[in-house]
Order: C-alpha cells, then structure tokens, then sequence
C-alpha cells in the first residue's frame, strides 16, 4: 500500500529549500563584497558652502572630508587597498571627485575638472589654497601676534575671527599651545577688560583657552543684563518722577479726573468768587450789629 503525500508538506520544504538557497547566495555575496564599503547615507541631506576661493579652505576642507566619509568614498584619498579590485576602485574614485566638485564653485572646477582620481584632485586644490609655505606660517603668526578686538563687535564674532586664525594655523602643520592661545586671546582685549584679565591670571600656575573663551562670554552677557535692568529701573523712576512733578504743579492725574466726572459737577464757589457780604444801611461792617 503506497503512502499518500501531503502537498502541504511538499509546499513547505520547497519554501525551505528556497529559504537555504537565497541564504547561502547572500552569504557568498557578503564574503566576496569589499571591504572598504560602509554603509552609506544616501537619502541625508547636507548644506556646505561651496568654495570660491575667497571663503576659509581649512573649515570647507573639513566638512567634505566629513562627507565623504559618511558617503564611504573617502578611502579614495589613500593609496589603493590591495583587497580592492580596479573597477571599485575607479568607481570610488568617481564618486568622490564627483562629491568634491559639486562643492565647488563653477569659476574654481575647471582646473579640476578632468581629473577621475580623488586624490590627485585634492591635491591640486591643496597645492593651490593651502601651500605650505614659510611664507604663509609667517603671515598667519604675525596675524595671530597683532591680533585685536574691534571696536563694536560682539565677544562671540571677536573669538570667531580668533579660531580662524588658529585652524588656517593648524591647517599649515602649526600647533599652538593651548595656554599661549589663551594669553594671547587676552592680550588682544582693550584696557577695559584689565580688572576681568588680572582676576583670571591672579594666583594661577597655568591658564586654560576653554576657561578664558567661556569667562569673556559670560562677561559680556552678565553686562548686558545689567545694562538692561539699569535701563528698565531709569524708565520706571521717570514715569515716577512724572507723577510727581504732576501733583505738585496741580495738573491732576487720570484717575483724579475719573474721579471727578463721576461725582457730576461741583457746586462750590468757583475759586477767585468773594464770600464777602455788603452790609445794611445802619449795620456796622466789622461786627454786624446795628445801632453805632
């Protein structure tokens, strides 16, 4: 007597076989992907200011770095890993020097704009707005010396001007350290700030950037609060010193006059009217009786 076979049955272990197929392709798959591949943020979106040669080429710099690297291309600036074969490793080159022109303006992708090899890219843009020369560190370290507040500026934008200066420096190999950036960030300050420069110096065996940027900030918001509250307690004793003026001069206030109105008219003698009487004919006008 033959067995009956279940289709059911039949029907799950075709799935099931299916299933360990499409595994073990994956599987394969994965084992044979480079290993220079991260996953990558197609769908993010991000706003760099496109280089035009004016703006500061270390921060655009660092932020297409940082692109790249989300896009998993920026391997493409190193020399060739030998676990890459030479289609991905031109495919990856493609798109990271695709990625760096898109941040570049017009007027500065023409010298550039055959290259296919990103480090080769790179390097002409850093050969070209960032060279290495000692003129240049020259440059940026009398800048750096001769740095000074300007007049009517926040602290904010005056330390702002001030890290640029200090990353353009790192960007040329130079380093400096962190306690020579903080006293010369003080010594650029005006002569209004000595009593701030004398408290954070006094009886320190070393000072920090970080202590010093934060203290200037919060120095200049504590001013402005004060500065505000002096202007709001002034316009408060001028609407006081208003009032004041007001009742000695006789000039009633509004809530007098409301006040007044609502009583109705006043019935009193108008002010200036006498309350003098005219006497009678044999009465005396200093004591009213009659008879002398």
């Amino acid at each position: 007597m033959g067995t009956m076979e279940d289709p059911k049955a039949g029907e799950i272990l075709e799935k099931s076989t299916e299933a360990q197929a499409s595994a073990s392709t994956s599987s394969i798959s994965a084992s044979t992907s480079s290993s220079w591949q991260r996953s990558s943020m197609s769908n993010a979106k991000f706003d760099i200011e496109k280089f035009d040669g004016t703006n500061n080429f270390g921060m655009w710099q660092c932020e297409v770095l940082d692109l790249l690297f989300r896009e998993g291309s920026d391997i493409a600036l190193n020399s060739k890993p030998k676990d890459i074969s030479d289609e991905d490793w031109n495919y990856v080159n493609r798109q990271a020097c695709g990625t760096i022109r898109l941040c570049l303006a017009k007027d500065q992708k023409y010298f550039v704009m055959k290259e296919t090899m990103a480090s080769s890219l790179w390097k002409k843009l850093e050969d070209k707005y960032m060279t290495k020369s000692i003129e240049n560190r020259l440059y940026l370290k009398k800048k750096l010396f001769r740095f000074q507040y300007k007049k009517g500026i926040s602290m904010i934008e005056h330390l702002d001007n001030y890290n640029k200066i200090l990353a353009d420096l790192q960007n040329l190999d130079v380093e400096i350290i962190d306690e020579d950036k903080a006293l010369l960030l003080l010594n650029s300050l005006p002569d209004t700030y000595e009593h701030l420069t004398t408290t954070l110096l006094y009886g320190k065996d070393e000072v920090k950037f970080i202590d010093v940027s934060n203290a200037l900030v919060n120095n200049e918001y504590r001013k402005k609060d004060q500065l505000d509250h002096r202007d709001s307690t002034s316009e408060a004793l001028t609407v006081a010193r208003g009032r004041t003026n007001n009742r000695r001069s006789g000039v009633p206030s509004e809530r007098g006059r409301s006040r007044s109105k609502s009583r109705g008219p006043s019935h009193s003698k108008p002010k200036g009217e006498s309350s003098f009487r005219r006497p009678a004919k044999d009465e005396c006008a200093y004591c009213h009786q009659k008879g002398h």
